[in-house]
């Protein structure tokens, strides 16, 4: 199992700045993500610094070209998971391989990726998190939505826990097979006063006490919930040293407060470097 000083999850300006930074102090870093970074989609940008205009897609990809120059290992994969092993490692679950790492940092943009019907109902029926919450579900009528290798990963933890469990797909094809039923129409409604009474689809109605939202690829916000990290709304909270309320794990760029913004983004990965370089070097 390959082991890092350093495992940095993300592929933006933060996460990349960050493991050049640690790279140049003599660090073992690792980088781990997927290209769907917002700045590589940015169509145009004409407020960096020493560039007059470039596209996000060119900035993205001369960032990974910076990383590789260096040797940085890059894993193009999506985090599924993060474990602590022991007080002073943790192990990083991804699609393909598992990553052993002394220190973490949290590079992954914006921290949640918004299901706007379900937005009433989160804390009353509505959770991101099948650990933190399943068994307190164990006993009711239980929806999970999405349809990725990621909802994969929390259905294996609800399965075990909720016998009546549906799989909702919202219109998109399911990419794993399941036992549970499974219902692909299109979402238009979640139904309740309070609490989360069922879900409306084009074609028909589902009563549910519960919802599991795992739609697309692992984020910020459903790793920070998953970990316990501290949160202010859709933001991770962190210390002037960029570092969480768990030891050893950082955040930084987008999934933070502050100016989002890819310059921003940059100075908190060579902040977030220089920390953790000092601790590694106690």
């Amino acid at each position: 199992m390959p082991r890092y000083q350093v495992a940095v999850i993300g592929l933006g300006p933060c996460g990349i700045s960050t493991a050049i930074y640690l790279k140049r102090y003599g660090h073992d870093v690792v980088l781990i993500g997927l290209e769907n970074t917002s700045l590589n989609k940015a169509h145009l940008i004409e407020n960096y610094y020493g560039i007059l205009s470039i596209s996000g897609t060119d900035l993205f990809q001369m960032g990974i070209k910076q990383a590789k120059n260096l040797e940085i290992p890059i894993y193009k994969d999506e985090v599924l998971a993060i474990e602590y092993q022991n007080d002073d490692e943790f192990l990083i679950k991804t699609n393909n391989n598992e990553i052993t790492a002394t220190k973490v940092v949290l590079a992954l943009g914006s921290a949640k990726r918004e299901f706007p019907l379900a937005k009433k109902f989160e804390g009353n029926g509505v959770s991101y998190c099948a650990t933190c919450d399943g068994f307190l579900y164990r006993k009711k009528r239980v929806g999970i939505l999405g349809s990725s290798l990621y909802m994969k990963h929390e259905y294996e933890v609800l399965k075990n826990i909720i016998p009546n469990l549906t799989i909702f797909t919202n219109n998109e094809k399911l990419a794993f097979e399941v036992s549970n039923p499974v219902v692909s129409d299109k979402i238009v409604a979640l139904k309740g006063d309070e609490y989360l009474e069922g879900i409306v689809t084009e074609n028909g109605e589902y009563p549910l006490d519960g919802l599991f939202v795992a739609m697309g690829s692992q984020n910020a916000f459903t790793l920070a919930m998953h970990l316990g990290l501290a949160l202010d709304s859709m933001s991770i909270v962190v210390d002037e040293h960029y570092q969480t309320n768990i030891k050893g794990i950082y955040a930084g760029g987008d999934c933070i407060k502050g100016l989002h913004q890819v310059i921003k983004a940059a100075s908190d990965g060579a902040i977030i470097a220089l920390e953790i370089s000092k601790e590694l070097k106690k």
